[in-house]
């Protein structure tokens, strides 16, 4: 019966519903009424006759219908044959009439939800970008058709983002590829190569390869996010120690001296994940500094206006500040930085060994978290970025 009723269309089923409660009713009306009528009519007992005068007794006469009409049992029976045969037949058409009208009613009513069915089955993947219309009645259709258009948006926003960043995931890819292509064309049209000439192509493809892994590392780490557990409690002052202890020694290679402030929040949220993004953005801070400079970290509690909350309201927050004495981000991409692949200078990026997704890493995961990461202030003489997470 179950899979039976999941098969039906809505309208079969409000109809079906709808008939079953009229066929009760009437069902409970049609017995109530013959009921009564019927017990009526056998508890008919003599007649009495009063006749009342003024200031004296009553004087009442008993009188049997049966001597003054002799047919009045039959007639009767008769009668109450004929009343439950008409409360039936009435009942049944009662019941038809109903389901009739509640089936084309229902027809009617629901043409808006086939019409809105029948557009979201010609959606594809090309369209996306085409709203549905939205109907003037103002109602619950009207509503639906608009909330689907902003999920319609929504979709359409992540299969760009997702095709912009399948495309550059296939460029910083090829990249690699094409060089060892050509590095190896070229040996092989080599008669008898030198020893140089062979531990050159070695480290060439080391190098290259060793770019291939690193890239498809942050590939999988960023499709990994939304399954990695946002439960612990952890304090931040804590973790960036660690940070800071784990980049000491790429921080001494370039003379850079790093520095925590005092000051610490505790958070919920995966360590393993804002280890992660503090480490990102305390190792870009060292790659783009001047020899000799400096990395801070401060931690401090602040409210804040996050993007990510809808409606955008006053949040307390934890800020990670990571400032450094580097070259500074010109304004224009103080907010590309943060896309995947996104360089400002592609050529020093990848003689550093970047990818373009250590921040876009950092903000992804801060996302996940709830939170932002955004420049606070860039210029000449360095700049500071802040990993913004709610309390």
């Amino acid at each position: 019966m179950k899979n039976f009723s999941r098969k039906l269309s809505l309208q079969w089923r409000l109809t079906l519903i709808t008939a079953l409660l009229v066929t009760i009713t009437c069902i409970l009306m049609y017995f109530f009424i013959s009921q009564s009528a019927v017990t009526g009519m056998d508890h008919l007992q003599n007649y009495i006759v009063q006749i009342n005068k003024t200031d004296s007794s009553p004087i009442t006469f008993n009188i049997d219908p049966t001597i003054l009409f002799p047919d009045l049992s039959e007639q009767v029976t008769t009668t109450k044959q004929l009343f439950q045969i008409r409360s039936l037949i009435t009942t049944v058409l009662i019941i038809l009439l109903s389901s009739a009208c509640t089936y084309f009613v229902s027809r009617r009513a629901l043409k808006p939800l086939h019409n809105l069915s029948t557009k979201v089955e010609k959606i594809q993947a090309q369209n996306l970008s085409e709203p549905l219309e939205v109907p003037d009645s103002n109602d619950e259709i009207s509503n639906l058709t608009l909330s689907f258009n902003e999920m319609l948006s929504r979709l359409n926003d992540a299969f760009t983002a997702q095709k912009q960043f399948s495309a550059s995931a296939a460029h910083e890819l090829r990249t690699p590829l094409a060089v060892m292509q050509t590095n190896l064309e070229v040996f092989s049209r080599k008669k008898e190569p030198s020893a140089d000439e062979y531990q050159k192509l070695f480290s060439m493809i080391q190098e290259q390869t060793g770019r291939l892994s690193h890239l498809a590392e942050i590939l999988l780490d960023m499709t990994g996010i939304q399954t990695i557990e946002r439960s612990e409690t952890i304090s931040l002052a804590e973790l960036t120690d660690e940070v800071l202890c784990d980049l000491t020694s790429i921080a001494e290679q370039k003379q850079i001296k790093l520095i925590q402030e005092d000051g610490d929040c505790t958070i919920t949220g995966s360590y393993l994940l804002l280890y992660r993004a503090v480490y990102n953005l305390v190792e870009n801070a060292i790659k783009y500094n001047h020899p000799g400079g400096k990395v801070t970290v401060n931690i401090r509690q602040k409210k804040s206006l996050l993007n990510t909350a809808v409606p955008p309201v006053p949040t307390d927050c934890a800020l990670v500040e990571v400032s450094d004495t580097g070259i500074g981000i010109s304004p224009e991409y103080q907010e590309k930085i943060f896309a995947p692949f996104f360089r400002v200078d592609k050529s020093r990026s990848r003689a550093m060994g970047g990818a373009g997704l250590g921040l876009a890493l950092v903000n992804e995961i801060a996302r996940q978290h709830g939170g932002e990461v955004k420049v606070l202030k860039s210029d000449k003489n360095g700049s500071t970025i802040a990993l913004i997470l709610p309390l």
